[in-house]
């Protein structure tokens, strides 16, 4: 019962709320979670797997043993997330099992104070340090830990999930446990468990001898036999049963292990309604559905670019690395520099002739050089680079880009400080609409354009739901590298600024010009 915090639950029947006792019955996948043999796990998970009901209670169990020599930390997405689990996971454990509380024990909303030990209670809530862009938040500071869990990492903060990281510094154990229901392929868990050794749940079929993972197989891995759905083998379609599993680890050699709980083995699995659904709904639901239920990522088609959709907007024309007509081009500046060159052909339709990475504001002018740019959008931040020096020296027109939530309606682009203001949301949405309209053309196939299209699938759009107010807004959240769809979003603003033309119209020789020696 030391070593084991859910042999200890079950030993003592602990209550988790009135009338409801904790019992592994049902729920042999449950016993790999505790105790990791590895410090960081990842565990991405469908409903009622009672991931969350293990930790909880494997966090009460440390204290009680005083496992940890020094706090643990359980963060939420928001302090109104913690306070309801708080109040409805916590405090029904206390309340319903005294003798867990000993002399001296503290039970408020954010400290859990157990034999000694603490269980701290953090919402990822960022603050913003004196109106500049670095987050902080003082839910973070001063707390040593020796083991954080991070309940929907989705939701959170990135930024404040590396900071948690920095409260491990002093410990000798180094726990991190990654847990909840994924939303979007290559983010939050869904990345983490890509990155991790994978393990699945494998049933043994006691038929045919051979492993079947539920949710990899799914929907051929549940079957209607007589009128009931039952849990089949795919090799023999016999009955299997979720107590002759066992995780295995696709990929045993790296350092961080990744859980992946599908709604499928949890005995309170409704598998005539989940099949019901699987094969009545669409769209947002469907979405909902997979991510819910099967702790599938995956995202609905009208708010993700795809790589088939941006590679089916290519020309027969190459990479162009010189033009004669006046230009547009958007920049991203980060640890490489991403650019986007092309035309307007009218009012919303648009010809990319170049797609670059490039190293330098030396060799972001010789390409601005060769492809005559009139005007260009770059990136205000978050790497200077010494842009706001290289947009003072250019001869043609560099606007700066600030993001706003709060400035619906057209860009404001400002002549006097050079800086032009849009809504992010708002022209994500006309990016995205451009290439699903077929308003996009972009050079042939290359290796460049393949990495153009992988980026412009790294974003996606989501409905972000306060917890405070309750009002819902979309927003674009980044799934990996987006650099291309960013470069994509400032060439069609430093588009706006020229008169739409074809393709070689309006040819034109600009005189060269010298620049600085950005190095």
């Amino acid at each position: 019962m030391y070593i084991d915090p859910l042999i200890w639950a079950n030993h003592h029947r602990i209550n988790l709320r009135s009338g409801v006792k904790f019992s592994l019955e049902g729920m042999p996948y449950l016993s790999d979670l505790v105790n990791c043999d590895k410090n960081i796990m990842n565990c991405k998970k469908g409903a009622q797997v009672c991931m969350t009901t293990t930790k909880y209670l494997e966090a009460v169990h440390a204290c009680y043993w005083k496992k940890y020599d020094q706090n643990i930390m359980y963060m939420m997405p928001t302090v109104t997330a913690v306070e309801r689990l708080s109040k409805t996971a916590f405090d029904p454990i206390f309340m319903y099992n005294p003798w867990i509380i000993k002399k001296g024990s503290t039970n408020t909303t954010m400290c859990k104070e157990i034999n000694g030990r603490s269980i701290v209670m953090v919402g990822a809530q960022p603050k913003k340090v004196g109106g500049s862009s670095v987050k902080d938040t003082d839910n973070l500071r001063s707390i040593a830990c020796d083991c954080v869990m991070r309940d929907e990492i989705d939701l959170m903060d990135m930024d404040m999930v590396y900071m948690s990281k920095q409260r491990l510094k002093r410990s000798r154990f180094n726990h991190e446990v990654n847990f909840g229901s994924p939303t979007y392929p290559g983010y939050g868990i869904d990345q983490l468990y890509e990155d991790s050794d994978q393990r699945k749940w494998q049933i043994k079929c006691t038929h045919c001898g051979k492993y079947t993972s539920l949710v990899e197989s799914f929907p051929d891995s549940i079957i209607q036999v007589n009128g009931v759905w039952i849990r089949a083998c795919v090799h023999c379609h016999k009955e299997i049963y979720v107590k002759d599993g066992t995780w295995v680890a696709d990929f045993p050699d790296r350092r961080e292990a990744g859980f992946w709980l599908d709604g499928l083995i949890s005995p309170y699995a409704d598998l005539e309604e989940y099949m019901y659904q699987y094969n009545n709904i669409e769209g947002s639901r469907m979405a909902e559905f997979m991510r819910s239920t099967l702790g599938v990522a995956t995202v609905e088609s009208e708010n993700q670019l795809d790589e088939t959709t941006v590679l089916s907007r290519c020309t027969n024309s190459m990479n162009q690395m010189a033009c004669s007509g006046e230009t547009a081009m958007g920049v991203d500046i980060g640890k490489q520099i991403h650019a986007t060159i092309g035309i307007r052909t009218s009012a919303d339709t648009y010809d990319i002739l170049n797609v670059s990475r490039v190293d330098n504001l030396n060799q972001l002018h010789d390409l601005a050089l060769k492809m005559n740019v009139k005007y260009a959008v770059i990136d205000s931040g978050p790497y200077d680079h010494g842009v706001r020096e290289f947009q003072k020296s250019e001869p043609y027109t560099i606007y700066l880009c600030q993001y706003s939530e709060q400035m619906p309606g057209k860009p404001h682009f400002n002549p006097k400080d050079g800086i032009v203001k849009c809504n992010r949301n708002e022209r994500m949405d006309l990016v995205h609409a451009a290439f699903m309209d077929n308003k996009v053309r972009i050079p042939r196939k290359s290796v460049e354009i393949a990495e153009f299209a992988r980026e412009m699938t790294k974003t996606a759009k989501t409905i972000i739901t306060n917890p405070d107010t309750g009002l819902s807004k979309p927003k674009w959240i980044k799934l990996g590298a987006d650099h291309y769809y960013h470069s994509m979003l400032y060439f069609t603003l430093a588009a706006s600024k020229m008169t739409p033309r074809q393709r070689h119209q309006n040819k034109i020789q600009r005189p060269t010009h010298a620049v600085t020696n950005w190095s």
